[in-house]
């Protein structure tokens, strides 16, 4: 009677085993997948902040640059030698050893090319006065820009138009406009104020709806938006904003990068001389010489992440002769591909 019981129980415990192995088994590989899932978050985290510190270097070396070095017309000379001051007895030494210095000065350019700086990272930098200010655009520029976008000549008028009454401080409707009855229920409506953001521009009544997604995308890295800001400048302008702001055809904008490239422009007339461009810019606004606010961005050549800012230079204000603002660190996707035989960024001379 008692072999039988023997055998139940053995038929019993093998199941069973299994079951508590298989269970053992599961806790152990979600244990595994989980510590396997931290070691590359804390990884990733640990690649997060070195970057960032790597970033925000950068972001000192160039506020110290342009604090420092002298602006030429595409940029910051680095190293050069201080000119002969204009009361000073003319002195062919003193000239000669000026000239022989800018000689073998550098030159950091404000076009968006891209800079090489340490193992992993890129970073470009743009004057400002070489973008799209569209808080300040106006005029046959606005209507390049919307020509650009791919609006529609009739949503032009009345994006145009909104915008306006967007952006001018009375709520009176113009031809075509949107004031704050115009707009849904639950928007802001209209800010009343110059844009202070690119994105503002898509709180604009009919913005979203006339603007083309796609060309959005394409334009968006050569626009800013500053109200306190009028300058451009030609010497730093990429193609895109070479039309949009100087009415240049796109063979026309090609040409002046060429030439800039070789010897940066020094008046608005030399560019008409050597493009044959017609240009239709504002003589007072249009120039040769950056602006002093530099947009910065730093891009880490391992990973999506970016850090970018914009760099305000204020010399005559003793106190502060410098600002950093709108900076932003995020996930990007890249634009392009990753630059190959790019310079490297200056070190601080001195």
């Amino acid at each position: 009677m008692v072999l039988p019981v023997l055998r139940r129980s053995a038929g019993f415990v093998l199941p069973t085993v299994l079951v508590v192995t298989s269970v053992v088994t599961l806790i152990f590989l979600v244990a595994i997948t989980a510590l396997a899932s931290l070691t590359r978050e804390a990884g990733l985290a640990r690649a997060r902040v070195a970057f960032a510190q790597q970033a925000m270097t950068a972001e000192a070396r160039l506020t110290y640059l342009g604090a420092t070095e002298r602006m030429s017309p595409g940029g910051l000379w680095i190293d050069a030698p201080l000119p002969p001051g204009e009361f000073e007895v003319p002195d062919p030494a003193r000239e000669a050893a000026f000239q022989a210095g800018m000689a073998n000065a550098g030159d950091l350019r404000l076009d968006g090319r891209p800079y090489r700086y340490g193992a992993a990272a890129i970073i470009r930098l743009q004057d400002q006065a070489g973008m799209v200010n569209l808080s300040r655009l106006a005029g046959p520029p606005m209507s390049r820009l919307m020509t650009r976008l791919n609006v529609s000549a009739a949503d032009a008028r009345s994006l145009e138009a909104a915008l306006a009454d967007y952006s001018d401080a009375d709520d009176l409707r113009t031809a075509n406009g949107a004031e704050r009855s115009d707009y849904p229920s639950g928007s802001e409506g209209p800010a009343n104020r110059p844009l202070r953001s690119v994105d503002e521009l898509m709180s604009v009544l009919g913005a979203r709806d006339a603007i083309d997604p796609s060309a959005w995308r394409e334009l968006k890295p050569y626009l800013a938006a500053d109200p306190a800001s009028f300058q451009l400048n030609v010497n730093t302008a990429g193609r895109e904003a070479l039309q949009i702001l100087f009415g240049m055809t796109e063979t026309q904008a090609r040409s002046a990068i060429r030439a800039r490239e070789v010897q940066p422009f020094y008046s608005l007339e030399q560019v008409v001389a050597d493009t044959g461009a017609a240009l239709d810019t504002d003589p007072e606004a249009g120039s040769v010489y950056p602006s002093g606010r530099i947009i910065y961005t730093v891009e880490d050549r391992l990973s999506r992440w970016t850090y970018s800012g914009r760099l305000t230079l204020t010399p005559t204000n003793s106190e502060r002769p410098f600002w950093i603002d709108r900076t932003e660190f995020n996930e990007a996707r890249r634009s392009d591909p990753e630059p190959v035989n790019v310079p490297e960024f200056p070190a601080a001379p001195r």
